[in-house]
């Protein structure tokens, strides 16, 4: 039965990850097609990003009064109706309305998956979670090799099928598959955090905290998102490589993702949510210093791929570690997190393009660093919350008070 529910489920997220870059793949070839220009592309992804973000607060409200298969079934249905529509390439606007609805469907798979996984897989969700990132970096990864080969066929319009179809039989499978609380396997590896004793948090801390989780991923939303759309521009325009090679450089980053992802199901069994995050922060934020210092093309593919390990399971073990901090809430913490991961991944890519525009590429990539750093500094207050202790900074300008407050407050 374990088995069963991990495949279907792994199953919908690649489908996730086919259709989340389904339109930027064919992007060019939509654009000749309506006759209009990459701003109206870019208005198309923003509607796809709106879409992400109702269907985060319509299942999640969904998701708390009805049970989950029958919202997974309908969501693939959705998404099916949605691509098959899309292939007959409908006028402009119906068009927007198509992908707006496929986003929704995406959305309610992603929020109702990760919160059943979250449910099941007790103690060890960071492993169980690596599955599903692993899958949807697969999707996200096939898709663009795929959509080449439609291209160069000039079939491009019947990409939508595959998407479509695969859409439909997962509606069908999810009618049949098994689904309890209590199906997980107790005999498998826990999670490094996942055996151990964790301080709870007051009511009031527990809010902030959460608050805190939201900003930091909404912050990685941004940072995935401003690499995702940019990367290639950035290649072109730091390292003045040609458009060919510089697309690869998106390649070898998905490629790296689903390298990492694979591996963070083994590392996070070994290293605590807290050290794990700690570590490929740092990496990452190394990773894109040398990039820009060094300006070199072959380095700068070198990376590129580092980023990409690095920033693998960076939203997953985010995402598990809130669900950790805050215990028997996610049907709460899972649509918060989601919906402004999604978020971010809306906004600050618009700031990029701005800046890009008016700024330059150095000072933008210096800001896509800060973006990163940001995302540590408010981890480190995450981890010194969680620990019970007032943070140093006050602690240290004024001690009694702050040895007062504490007194009083758990007395």
């Amino acid at each position: 039965m374990t088995r069963q529910f991990t495949f279907a489920s792994c199953a919908l997220y690649f489908l996730t990850g086919l259709t989340s870059i389904s339109i930027g793949s064919v992007m060019p070839q939509l654009l000749h097609y309506y006759h209009v220009s990459f701003t109206v592309g870019g208005q198309l992804i923003f509607i796809g990003a709106m879409g992400f973000l109702a269907g985060v607060l319509i299942s999640s409200w969904l998701n708390n009064r009805f049970p989950p298969k029958p919202l997974l079934t309908i969501s693939a249905t959705i998404i099916a109706i949605a691509q098959f529509s899309i292939l007959t390439l409908p006028p402009l606007p119906l068009f927007m309305a198509l992908y707006f609805l496929n986003s929704v469907g995406s959305a309610s798979i992603g929020i109702v998956v990760a919160t059943m996984f979250l449910e099941v897989f007790i103690g060890r969700q960071a492993v169980a979670m690596s599955y599903l990132e692993v899958s949807f970096g697969l999707g996200a990864f096939t898709m663009p090799l795929l959509a080449s080969v439609f291209i160069a066929m000039d079939i491009w319009r019947y990409l939508f099928i595959i998407t479509a179809f695969l859409a439909a039989i997962l509606a069908c499978l999810w009618t049949r598959i098994a689904y309890s609380k209590k199906i997980a396997d107790a005999s498998e590896p826990l999670d490094a955090s996942g055996t151990a004793e964790q301080n709870p948090l007051t009511p009031g801390r527990k809010w902030t905290v959460l608050g805190l989780f939201a900003l930091i991923v909404f912050l990685y939303g941004g940072l995935e998102g401003s690499l995702n759309n940019f990367m290639s521009s950035i290649f072109i325009h730091y390292l003045n490589i040609i458009a060919y090679y510089a697309s690869i450089s998106v390649g070898i980053f998905w490629a790296a993702m689903v390298i990492g992802r694979a591996l963070t199901g083994v590392i996070i069994r070994k290293v605590t949510y807290s050290k794990y995050l700690l570590i490929n922060i740092c990496g990452a934020i190394l990773s894109l210093v040398l990039f820009i210092v060094l300006k070199n093309a072959l380095m700068g593919y070198f990376f590129i791929a580092m980023l990409g390990l690095m920033m693998s399971g960076l939203y997953s073990i985010t995402l598990v570690y809130a669900n950790y901090s805050i215990p028997n809430s996610a049907h709460l913490v899972t649509p918060i997190i989601s919906g402004l991961s999604g978020l971010g991944a809306a906004i600050f890519p618009a700031f990029t393009g701005f800046s890009l525009d008016r700024a330059g590429m150095t000072p933008t990539l210096w800001y896509i660093v800060g973006i990163a750093v940001s995302y540590l500094t408010f981890l480190l207050v995450i981890n010194r919350m969680r620990s019970g202790k007032p943070l140093k900074l006050f602690h240290r300008m004024n001690p009694r008070p702050a040895f007062a407050f504490r007194r009083a407050r758990f007395k």
